[in-house]
């Protein structure tokens, strides 16, 4: 299938980055920074590993790596580790795509809509329907399978339009310091503990001012 991606398509992934944390995409998309730590190396090694599996089939079954998707209505695109085809009694196959990460699951939701993201693609490009994915956990060797639901979906289409709209904008939001900013590539640019702690200073110069004017 020969894909014609326009200009303004989003890569998939960056609502993995949205939902983990705006400013984290934003430095990425618009100021276009980019560093790497073991945690991100060790993912991109993941994919790699994904990608050089050779594809199989056996009975009801068959796998394809690297997909190549896209949604014109969500206006995003990207590709699939794995995209396994489940054959029915009908004749019919079911889409199931597969997410390799590097580490446990989280505990928030940002690889399940990015996984669900993978499976509004193939629906809108196969034409039928794709009840769920699954995300292999490499550190875990765990495979989590994920349900399609209707949250996920809402949740999904949400962080889709919130990505083109954080872009469109061109503006980079203030850092809000998290604990998971401990683990970011980006923690020494973004400078969360300073940064985040700018309104606090400004109050207090502000009360120094009006109290050295009444002294």
């Amino acid at each position: 299938m020969c894909l014609t991606i326009q200009d303004d398509f989003l890569p998939i992934r960056a609502l993995n980055d949205l939902l983990f944390c705006e400013r984290r995409c934003a430095l990425h998309r618009i100021e276009q920074v980019w560093v790497d730590n073991a945690f991100t190396l060790e993912g991109v090694h993941g994919h790699h590993r994904a990608d050089d599996f050779v594809s199989e089939s056996g009975p009801g079954w068959r796998t394809v790596h690297g997909v190549l998707l896209q949604s014109k209505r969500l206006r995003l695109t990207g590709k699939a580790d794995v995209v396994e085809f489940h054959r029915q009694t009908d004749g019919s196959e079911v889409p199931h795509p597969v997410e390799y990460k590097r580490g446990r699951r989280r505990r928030w939701d940002n690889d399940d809509v990015q996984l669900c993201a993978q499976g509004l693609c193939l629906e809108e490009m196969l034409g039928v329907p794709v009840p769920g994915g699954a995300i292999y956990h490499l550190k875990s060797k765990r495979r989590r399978e994920i349900v399609f639901g209707a949250e996920l979906r809402a949740k999904t289409e949400q962080a889709a339009r919130r990505l083109h709209e954080l872009l469109a904008a061109r503006i980079t939001p203030a850092p809000v310091l998290k604990p998971r900013c401990k683990g970011c590539s980006l923690h020494d640019l973004c400078m969360p503990e300073l940064l985040s702690q700018v309104g606090k200073v400004r109050r207090y110069h502000q009360a120094l001012f009006v109290a050295a004017s009444l002294a």
